[in-house]
């Protein structure tokens, strides 16, 4: 555990010099200033999509920046060599990108509130927040892994939001019929959307919500193991 606690705090330390914990704020600084020029009701609709956003995508393009600049550094090496255990390192790094997404769920529910005295089950949205973000960082990690540079993991992500990213977002502006909602919710980023917004508005269908939440931890423990922990092992030995 103290090992695992100070490599969690280095990579903080790393996001913050690579400025990606600072990006990471600075949009949530964007999100309050949107939120002062809602009226309540569309700032209870949008406020949702917004963490969903930065749970999902922003997690996987953060951490595909911080991969590719560690790789450029030769940091990956370095951590290989340490007296600490590939899964210590993964943890870690999956941890500070949780981190990053309760900072962006923490600042958003706080801009709610106090802008427009808006409330919800904290507790209940920041747990499905680190399920969805656990998951956004093993398909970060696997994107990172399978690219060569920051641009081709970017074409990756693309292709990716395509697949998996829009078609949620259609379904939930509704243009995709409700019907259509299960075969959705093998989207990852549907099954975050679904526990997401459940969260907010306190609408929850208890099916959909255990379903989502199972599957998208499966689908964690599922990539780690066959894709992250081995690529990741090939990828610092080539470097």
């Amino acid at each position: 555990m103290k090992n695992l606690l100070k490599l969690t705090a280095g990579e903080l330390a790393r996001l913050v010099r690579y400025k990606i914990l600072p990006v990471s704020l600075v949009t949530s600084v964007i999100w309050i200033v949107l939120f002062l020029y809602l009226p309540e009701n569309e700032a209870l609709e949008v406020a949702p999509l917004l963490i969903i956003v930065d749970v999902t995508v922003m997690s996987v393009l953060l951490l595909g920046a911080s991969h590719h600049l560690e790789k450029q550094e030769g940091t990956i090496k370095t951590m290989m060599v340490m007296p600490v255990t590939l899964g210590q390192i993964l943890a870690a790094k999956t941890a500070s990108s949780m981190i990053l997404a309760l900072e962006s769920a923490a600042v958003t529910s706080a801009a709610l509130f106090f802008i427009h005295k808006i409330s919800f089950n904290y507790a209940v949205l920041f747990l499905f927040v680190l399920i969805a973000a656990a998951a956004h960082a093993a398909i970060g990690f696997a994107l990172s892994l399978k690219s060569r540079d920051f641009t081709g993991m970017l074409v990756l992500l693309v292709g990716y939001m395509f697949l998996f990213t829009i078609p949620s977002f259609l379904f939930n502006i509704g243009l995709i019929d409700e019907k259509y909602e299960w075969l959705l919710m093998l989207s990852p980023s549907h099954s975050a959307s679904r526990l997401i917004i459940s969260a907010v508005t306190g609408n929850f269908d208890a099916v959909l919500t255990v379903t989502g939440s199972l599957y998208l931890a499966i689908l964690t423990a599922a990539l780690f193991k066959f894709a992250v922990y081995p690529g990741f092992k090939d990828n610092a030995i080539r470097g």
